[in-house]
């Protein structure tokens, strides 16, 4: 029997009377559900914080109306024309069906489901080896320090299929078999949803080196002969795994281009420039710089020991998390799931079999094992208590530092014509109101094309440098945040004067004096040429 079969299959304990493991683990992981999603519910409003999710839910709703995938932008006025794939097209489909169903509800809904879902995935895996609490108490301190990139885009609907393939394959490097093809269906949908999946490509490679050394196929003679692949069942399931992976990421509207877009962001200067792609600050997040402190220390101060595959592949979900901070829940929460038979082995009291044998179960546990099915029901309904008081809130919706719908309702209103400039942030509100943008958030395949975002920010705030590139943009308006370095400028700048003005934005449009000034610019170009 394996050690991980032992591990759950809940038989009675030495001295368990009546109770049995298995119950009571089931009302830990309920109970851990029920914590989890008040955790998110808490914070439901926050979900929807982020300007891609608008431009996610207007291309999403694009596909679907016309049955067609872009493969040029049409999206933003700067970059028209130019080539733009929709490689999480799924998500933006999903996000777009969401919030006609249900609106704003309805696409925090859809993440809420996702991220207790990939909580439910950490929470198993860890179950399955260590006991109850100690599993609980990982799973949740794990899920809180993945909480703050919780938002309703791709990467948050991709992360169940991500954590589920990944345990999956490690799991099956561990007890020595292949992993199931039924595998390649979730690499096929996080293809389809985030363009992290080539992570899943590592994973995998890294799981079957492990794979490969617990069965020392390196050392044996004639382990990779055509005769002995057929008599190695697992070993011949691992490759054609491995060759089957890449193909299940291609069942994809854009086949080839949706591994080779993963690739894009490599040296791509916009990331400098937008805030989840920047290295940890562990000044400004102590907590980050105390955990991985704490996760040092355990290493150091106890004979907790990985494999070198497994350690090679943590290190590299900790050097992305360190670069990157979006990539936390990838580095916690997988952190955990693929430390936990290790973490049993190295500290057996807290080993699920060893709870097991012990019997040794207080009162409120022989309760929870005695009453599981009331006591789950009673906490899944709880939990759908929570969640329907969450969607009923009437702050849910997204708050105007990235939706500026008063502002946007007074351009509409005043027949605004031109190009618009707008500040980052805004992007996302332009193109789900059917406005080309100026700039946005799709910095994989066409914002970084000639560092443009970086060259905009650049100049910002500077006179003789942003008064040239409103005529070269024909821009006729600009929707600018209060904080942005180009207000001042526009307020100082002839020919442009202030149409509205709220809390959240600013629109300036050219005076007619502006727009004659411009004309003749333009005339007296093409007399030049």
């Amino acid at each position: 029997m394996s050690d991980t079969t032992s591990q759950i299959s809940g038989a009675a304990p030495a001295a368990g009377g009546d109770v049995r493991p298995a119950a009571i683990a089931l009302s830990v992981r309920t109970f851990g559900l029920l914590l989890a999603t008040a955790m998110v519910c808490l914070v439901a409003p926050n979900l929807l914080n982020d300007p891609d999710t608008l431009w996610h839910i207007r291309i999403g709703q694009d596909i679907r109306a016309t049955g067609a995938f872009p493969v040029a932008d049409s999206y933003s006025h700067t970059f028209d024309g130019a080539p733009w794939i929709a490689k999480q097209w799924l998500s933006g489909v999903v996000l777009s069906l969401a919030h006609d169903l249900g609106g704003w509800a309805g696409i925090v809904a859809i993440t809420i489901a996702a991220v207790i879902a990939s909580f439910a995935l950490v929470h198993g895996q860890l179950a399955r080896h260590l006991a109850p609490l100690p599993a609980l108490a990982v799973a949740l301190w794990a899920f809180g320090m993945s909480s703050s990139v919780f938002v309703a885009r791709p990467h948050m609907l991709a992360l169940p299929f991500a954590i589920w393939f990944v345990i999956h394959v490690w799991n099956a490097a561990d007890d020595r078999r292949a992993p199931d093809l039924l595998a390649l269906g979730a690499m096929m949908l996080w293809a389809n949803l985030h363009g992290s999946f080539t992570l899943g490509f590592l994973a995998a490679g890294a799981a079957f080196v492990h794979f490969a050394a617990r069965d020392d196929l390196l050392a044996r003679p004639g382990t990779w002969s055509l005769a002995a692949l057929r008599r190695h069942r697992p070993l011949h399931g691992w490759i054609v795994f491995g060759a089957l992976c890449p193909v299940a990421a291609m069942v994809h509207p854009y086949g080839w281009q949706a591994i080779a877009s993963t690739f894009v962001m490599v040296d791509n200067a916009a990331l400098a420039h937008i805030a989840e792609w920047q290295p940890l600050d562990f000044g400004a997040d102590p907590l980050a710089a105390f955990s991985l402190i704490a996760i040092i220390v355990a290493f150091l101060a106890t004979p907790l020991r990985a494999p070198l595959a497994k350690a090679v592949f943590v290190g590299l979900m900790l050097y992305m998390f360190v670069t990157h901070a979006r990539f936390a829940p990838f580095f916690y929460l997988l952190t955990e799931s693929l430390l936990a038979r290790e973490i049993a082995r190295c500290l057996p009291g807290m080993a699920r079999r060893a709870w097991e044998r012990r019997g040794d179960f207080d009162g409120l546990q022989r309760l929870a094992g005695r009453r599981s099915r009331t006591v789950c029901t009673a906490m899944a309904a709880l939990g759908l208590v929570l969640i329907a008081s969450a969607l009923t809130t009437d702050r849910l919706q997204p708050p105007g530092t990235v939706y500026p719908a008063s502002a946007i309702a007074a351009a509409r209103a005043a027949g605004l014509e031109g190009n618009v400039m707008n500040s980052y942030d805004f992007g996302g509100a332009l193109i789900r109101a059917g406005i080309p943008t100026f700039i946005d958030g799709r910095a994989d395949r066409l914002f970084d094309n000639g560092a443009f975002i970086a060259e905009t920010i650049a100049m910002a705030g500077k006179p003789e440098e942003i008064e040239p590139l409103l005529d070269a943009h024909e821009i006729g308006w600009t929707l600018l945040k209060p904080a942005d370095p180009n207000l001042a400028v526009m307020d100082g700048l002839d020919g442009w004067t202030r149409l509205h003005v709220d809390a959240d934005a600013v629109i300036h449009v050219r005076t007619p004096s502006g727009a004659s000034t411009m004309r003749a610019s333009e005339e007296q170009q093409m007399s030049i040429d």
